[in-house]
This record gives C-alpha cells, sequence and structure tokens, in this order.
C-alpha cells in the first residue's frame, strides 16, 4: 500500500516545556491533500489540534506551514512515499499543535477600516461604473483576499516591525478601497500610516498567495500615489493631516 510520511509538530503550551515532532504514517493516494492526512492521523491515530471550515480554499482558516512554506492545508497535496513536515503558520502564537491565535493580524485588518466611504448612499443605479479591465485585473483579484495569514508568516518586515507596519493582508484591503472608484476617503494617507513605504518589494507575499494577489506591484502604485501626493517617508507631519482631514470630516 502507498503510503506517505508526516513530521507533525506538536506542542501543548499548557503542559509542554518545549514542542517536539512526531512521525505519522499516513495511506497515500493521487491528490492526497495535507488536511486529509490530518483528518485520517486525527481520526486513525490519535488527537490533534488544527483548524478548518470549507475544506475548499475559501475560508483561509487551515493555513499550516508544509515543508517551511505556507499553504492552505485543503489544497496542498502530498508526495508519495516522502517525509513532510507540517508545522503551524508561522509567526502566530501557538494554541496548540497547528492550531495558532490570528486575533493579532485580525485586529490589524479591524483598525484599517476598509468601510466604503461616500457622502451619499449608493444604488445600482447611482454607483459609478466599474471599467472592466479594473474589475477584472485588480477589485475581482483583490477580493479573493482569504486572510489566510500566509503573506503575514512570510513577511520580513512584518515579522521585524509589526508596530509600525500593517502587513500585506491589511495593506492589501487599503489597496482594494483605493482603486473602488465609489470610495471617497483618503486611502492613500491611509497606506502610508499603514507602513506603505516600509515594504521592501520582495514578493514573498505574493508567492504564497493562495488569492494570487500582486502585493508588491500594489504597494508600489500606492507609493508613487503618495510620492505624488506629498506624502513622502520623510514627512513626519502625516498626524497632523490625519487630525486636520479628520476635523474637516474626511475620514478614510
Amino acid at each position: 500500500m502507498a503510503e506517505t510520511y508526516i513530521r507533525l509538530f506538536r506542542y501543548d503550551p499548557s503542559v509542554d516545556a518545549e514542542p517536539v515532532y512526531k512521525t505519522y504514517t499516513v495511506p497515500w493516494r493521487e491528490y492526497l491533500t495535507v488536511l486529509q492526512a490530518l483528518h485520517y492521523i486525527n481520526d486513525e491515530i490519535e488527537s490533534i489540534a488544527f483548524d478548518h471550515s470549507c475544506k475548499g480554499g475559501i475560508c483561509g482558516r487551515c493555513s499550516v506551514m508544509v515543508d517551511g512554506r505556507p499553504a492552505l492545508a485543503c489544497f496542498k497535496t502530498l508526495s508519495e512515499g516522502e517525509f513532510h513536515t507540517i508545522e503551524p503558520l508561522k509567526g502566530f502564537p501557538v494554541i496548540r499543535d497547528l492550531l495558532v491565535d490570528h486575533d493579532e493580524m485580525m485586529r490589524k485588518m479591524e483598525s484599517i477600516d476598509v468601510t466604503l466611504h461616500t457622502v451619499k448612499s449608493l444604488s445600482p443605479l447611482s454607483a459609478p461604473k466599474i471599467d472592466y479591465q479594473l474589475y477584472w485585473e485588480h477589485l475581482e483579484r483583490l477580493s479573493m483576499c482569504k486572510e489566510c495569514g500566509n503573506c503575514m508568516a512570510v513577511c520580513p518586515v512584518y515579522a521585524k516591525d509589526k508596530e509600525n507596519y500593517a502587513g500585506p493582508a491589511a495593506l492589501a484591503q487599503i489597496a482594494l478601497r483605493a482603486k473602488d472608484p465609489a470610495e471617497m476617503g483618503d486611502r492613500t494617507l491611509q497606506a502610508v500610516l499603514a507602513g506603505v513605504y516600509r515594504c521592501i518589494g520582495c514578493g514573498q507575499c505574493a508567492s504564497v498567495c493562495p488569492g494570487h494577489i500582486d502585493h508588491p506591484l500594489l504597494f508600489k502604485e500606492l507609493q508613487e500615489q503618495a510620492e505624488q501626493s506629498g506624502l513622502v517617508p520623510e514627512d513626519f507631519g502625516l498626524q497632523k493631516k490625519l487630525r486636520k482631514r479628520q476635523s474637516e470630516g474626511i475620514l478614510f
């Protein structure tokens, strides 16, 4: 019978001093996914902690590190006869085994306020028309963000400076609103305050994004828009400008 081998990260902070790795033998079949292998271990061998919901690449909850790279467990397939190391998503606090705490990332996402800002209610008849190319090349792609955390796990800037850099997932949502023709908030200023100038354009975020979002290109565009608006990295008056806009009723 064909098999694959899972070297699994095991850790319960409430009882374990250090994480350990245990190896499990799992029956292999073509297109066997990491999630299916985890279910086999949990159901047939011993209980393990991991997260999932849709099993179809929509919810983003099953992200884990597979052989050192972030991936959706429901999409990532395993090879026959090989050892695969499965670990919790890098950079996130471990609750138990593969289950991690996403609270910090979700607070970042919530704090940027991606609500559409307009001066009046929009109906299907009054809403501005969206260019076909803009929709299919940018808006539709950006809406594919699964909030899985893969991009945050590999971002070297976010790992070093979470206080001043909102991270690629949050900035992608700012980019979505910045490109929306109905948006009337100052998303360029918001991007600068969220740390868009700190992006080094390494492209690691895009390389692991299951939604195939081109983060570096989007962030470069936001940087160029900021420069055109005079919002340069050396401008230490951004908070003053922000307060002025807010006093005038101009919000993000």
